[in-house]
């Protein structure tokens, strides 16, 4: 059996190692001892010396106007950087052009540094002001000609402060760029995040769920949830999710797709959530807003809206800050109206940070089509999810006995099947009698998964009652009993898939008022003949269809 968990994949790559501190400019609000207290304790995780710390004296939180924003953040960032020498510049005058209306301007020219975090207190959103583009002539569209950015995009373009025009964003020289070493101020930009959400304690959680999954290995499924769309300007949207979930399972992620139209549904069965991309709501719904989510330390999660970044402290509207809340380690999105066409890549994000081992923070940068705009990255920059070579990472976890081992064993299972479907019976087979899978839910699943693919339905059957045995989280014990009540319905075992639909009855208040649960309960007792359940299901279906006509008020 060690035969099975030493197969290489990727053969000859080698892991991005982790980036380092010394890399890192930490930002903070100088009089919020809440913001100061959140950089500390990112400079103790990530080992980032104290003359990186810069602490900026602000008068907002929030929103800030252009002229602040070059006042309060941007002139003193660049005393700071240059006279604690972690960076230099050329100073010029940049000539006036028909959408810029000139003036100084920088460059840098070495820089030990190439990160900028900046801590919960700052400002997220510079705020539109058409007074400063009295001058420029422009055939920009009026939609997009607008002096408004994140706070983070801007900073982004630090290094060359001043040679940018304010009309709309600016195009990002590094847009799917592969070369993650021309990341860096001499060429222009610098790599920002944001370590934020709705208190600064969850901010402070950002790095440590980071640090816990660059420990013990990525962990968790790929839920992508698309809208169906076959044609027209939006399905550039669906598009981009189709490549993302693609990028999931090259990497081996378990990868459940959605088609519908609508978002998950409340009791969708949404269970240890690694990764999370879909749209389009303004506002958290579906099962982001149960009690519990399930997200994995080191989870991803991107909720496109054209205003899902709005307001990404606040706990419970717009997507961001509910993510976060929730328990995401990585969120993005845009603090206002971005478009479509300018919104982060959520392909290009998870193809590099995944196949390629980047860092978020390169990831990000490469994922953007225009900086200077509104989008913001919430989460450690330095943070590298995946590392490639997962046989080394297996060592390592068994070396550590670390709890994320069944999740390296199951990507390696996955990679090699989609390498090689024809082997899936052979693998299925090393699967089943390889002693952690007996002990894994996660593992048992994945082999009663595999055997219901084979048509061998009492087999599923047989492991997906194993894995219920072995403490699965709630909701993939969900998925394990809606899966057993198909499972032993098509292998005839109508009894048995009777019972598994009366424990989702029995323990999920949520499915009790289901119409397509009860009619597929319905079923079952028809399969039967059980005459007194179905008169009791038909009655509750009774019920349920008239609650949903009845007007609402």
């Amino acid at each position: 059996m060690r035969m099975f968990l030493a197969i290489a994949l990727w053969a000859g790559m080698t892991c991005h190692g982790f980036a380092n501190g010394n890399e890192v400019v930490i930002v903070y609000s100088a009089g919020d001892a809440d913001s100061k207290a959140v950089a500390e304790h990112y400079a103790k995780a990530r080992n980032v010396p104290t003359s990186n710390w810069i602490g900026l004296k602000l008068t907002s939180s929030s929103v800030i106007s252009r002229s602040n924003y070059i006042a309060q953040i941007e002139q003193p960032l660049l005393r700071e950087l240059s006279s604690r020498g972690l960076m230099s510049f050329t100073n010029f005058v940049e000539p006036p052009s028909e959408y810029h209306p000139g003036g100084p301007a920088i460059r840098c020219t070495s820089a030990s540094v190439r990160y900028l975090v900046l801590c919960w207190g700052l400002p997220y959103h510079i705020s539109n002001d058409p007074g400063t583009l009295v001058g420029v002539t422009t055939n920009i569209p009026s939609s997009v000609r607008r002096t408004d950015a994140s706070v983070d995009s801007e900073l982004s373009l630090l290094p060359a402060a001043g040679t940018q025009p304010l009309v709309a964003g600016v195009p990002n020289p590094f847009y799917g760029a592969t070369n993650r070493t021309a990341f860096h101020p001499t060429n222009g930009v610098f790599l920002v995040g944001r370590i934020d959400g709705p208190s600064p304690a969850i901010a402070k959680g950002l790095v440590d769920k980071a640090l816990h999954c660059e420990t013990n290995g990525f962990a968790g499924n790929a839920y992508i949830d698309l809208r169906g769309i076959a044609s027209g300007p939006y399905q550039l949207g669906d598009q981009w999710m189709t490549n993302a979930a693609d990028a999931c399972r090259r990497v081996g992620l378990s990868t459940y797709v959605d088609h519908r139209e609508a978002t998950f549904p409340t009791n969708f069965p949404l269970s240890n959530v690694g990764v999370y991309i879909g749209w389009y709501t303004q506002n958290v719904d579906g099962p982001f807003t149960r009690p519990e989510v399930e997200f994995m330390p080191g989870a991803i999660a991107y909720h496109l809206h054209s205003f899902n970044g709005q307001f990404p402290r606040d706990p419970a509207i717009r997507w961001l800050g509910p993510l976060l809340a929730k328990g995401a380690t990585v969120t993005f999105g845009s603090v206002a109206e971005p478009y479509l066409e300018f919104t982060p890549n959520p392909h290009v994000f998870m193809e590099f940070l995944a196949a390629g081992g980047f860092t978020v923070g390169e990831a990000s940068l490469t994922s953007q089509k225009w900086l200077s705009w509104v989008n913001i990255f919430v989460g450690d920059p330095l943070f590298t999810p995946f590392e490639r070579d997962l046989t080394r990472l297996e060592a390592r976890q068994v070396a550590r006995q670390s709890p994320n081992l069944h999740w390296t064993v199951l990507r390696k299972a996955n990679v090699l099947i989609a390498a090689n479907p024809t082997g899936a019976s052979a693998l299925r087979q090393a699967l089943a009698t390889f002693p952690l899978s007996t002990n894994s839910p996660i593992l048992s699943e994945k082999v009663a998964a595999l055997f219901a693919q084979a048509s061998q339905y009492r087999e599923a059957t047989a492991w997906g009652k194993q894995a219920l045995t072995l403490s699965p989280s709630p909701q993939q014990r969900l998925r394990l009993l809606l899966n057993l009540a198909e499972w032993q319905s098509t292998a005839t075992l109508y009894e048995d898939a009777f019972e598994s639909l009366l424990l989702i009855e029995k323990e999920r208040e949520d499915y009790r008022d289901s119409l397509p649960f009860r009619e597929r309960q319905l079923q079952a007792a028809r399969d039967l003949v059980r005459g007194p359940e179905i008169e009791r299901i038909k009655a509750e279906i009774s019920r349920l269809k008239a609650s949903s006509a009845k007007p609402t008020p």
